[in-house]
């Protein structure tokens, strides 16, 4: 049986256009299991058609899930904030390998990106053209907290002022550099 508390909240971040995690960080830092996903995974029957009737289609994949609006199936086409989600993620993706870190820099809480080096990277003249080209105007600071921050593709650690991929930022994260990777071997081969 459903949680009513437990389904209003999680009505609510999907409308806020939030994805529900697997994890969640708590407040050591620490990943623990988030209850709104284990109260969809429970009820998952009962979920899918309650965003079914409001004519949504509630997408659950392994460690996170979503709704959007249902489409015709035969246009993939993406959406602006999907677009702009994967600027962003290009751009720390960027910044992980300039730097030589490792991949745990956005991974895992003993790293994290900061907000001082959002800021530094604020300046660079090709973060500078990608949020041009994805039609941002804010800062890159402030186009992460908005666009990964609040849709919770990035978690912030608490008390650290440093950002780590969610487990929905992690599978957006695998999807945009496979995306690169196979339009990379494409024009490669031409």
């Amino acid at each position: 049986m459903f949680d009513r508390h437990l389904s209003k909240d999680i009505f609510d971040e999907f409308m806020n256009g939030k994805v529900i995690n697997k994890h969640r960080l708590n407040n050591a830092g620490q990943d623990e299991q988030n209850p709104y996903f284990t109260e969809l995974m429970e009820n998952l029957d009962d979920y899918k058609m309650q965003y079914d009737m409001s004519g949504l289609e509630l997408v659950v994949k392994p460690s996170y899930a979503l709704v959007r609006e249902v489409k015709d199936k035969s246009i993939d086409l993406k959406t602006d904030i999907s677009m702009k989600c994967a600027i962003l993620l290009m751009i720390l993706g960027k910044f992980v390998i300039n730097g030589n870190y490792r991949m745990s820099k956005l991974t895992e809480a003993s790293g994290g990106i900061t907000v001082d080096e959002l800021a530094l990277l604020e300046n660079d003249d090709d973060v500078i053209e990608l949020l041009e080209k994805g039609r941002m105007k804010g800062t890159l600071s402030s186009e992460v907290k908005n666009t990964l921050v609040g849709r919770k593709l990035l978690l912030e650690i608490p008390g650290a002022q440093k950002y780590i991929l969610s487990d929905a930022g992690r599978a957006f994260f695998d999807e945009v550099v496979q995306n690169y990777i196979d339009s990379d071997s494409v024009s490669g081969m031409s």
